[in-house]
């Protein structure tokens, strides 16, 4: 990173400061803990909405996904939340477990709209790097394509396969990293309806297919 070692809460407080982002950040939606023990991790773009929020590190009685209540649904109950639960509940893997976060921690509208967007990214990307060099992921779920090339750049990964996600032109991207690690870029599902729709099968099928892959 700019400066050096592991991302910590006060770094990317000090870097939203020095950016001028005004709407807060969030970084990690699990325990801290699951850096050092997941096998599986989600990451994703970076945290929306065009309200300022408390900065949040980690979420440390379980998985944002799951007990958290978004836009006045029950906890869990927001259609990306239930999207998320479905895929994990899909690859076996409890969300609570699971290593989950946001590539850049800086809350924005949209990707689109996030200010400082460069400088925003290589934080991200940074610290990201370094948090995988401390992990034993095997398996990276990431979402949507427009951090796909970051993602591999963390990795260092190579491209394997496309599946297509029976969502018009959207595809499943399969990347390869490391000893027997996986990258599987999914269409952003806040926008991409992929698990939980009124008849999931194909989508959920192509994920299937990314999964088994060896």
């Amino acid at each position: 990173m700019a400066n050096g070692g592991v991302p910590s809460r006060d770094m990317v407080e000090a870097e939203c400061h020095r950016l001028g982002h005004k709407l807060g950040w969030r970084f990690l939606t699990c325990p801290e803990r699951n850096i050092e023990i997941a096998t599986v991790a989600m990451v994703t773009a970076n945290p929306g909405g065009d309200k300022f929020e408390e900065p949040r590190w980690s979420v440390e009685k379980g998985c944002a996904y799951v007990i958290e209540s978004w836009k006045d649904f029950p906890a869990g109950n927001q259609k990306l939340q239930l999207q998320v639960r479905r895929m994990f509940q899909i690859m076996n893997v409890k969300p609570e477990e699971a290593l989950s976060g946001y590539l850049v921690p800086f809350r924005s509208p949209s990707w689109e709209d996030l200010d400082m967007k460069s400088d925003s990214i290589c934080f991200g990307v940074d610290a990201w790097r370094e948090v995988f060099r401390r992990t034993n992921v095997k398996t990276v779920v990431a979402f949507g394509k427009e951090i796909a090339c970051h993602m591999t750049d963390i990795l260092k990964a190579a491209p394997c396969s496309e599946h297509l996600a029976r969502w018009g032109k959207q595809t499943i991207d399969v990347s390869r990293f490391g000893t027997g690690g996986r990258l599987i870029v999914l269409p952003h599902l806040s926008r991409f309806t992929l698990f939980n729709r009124p008849d999931p099968k194909p989508s959920e099928d192509a994920f299937r297919a990314a999964l088994a892959e060896i």
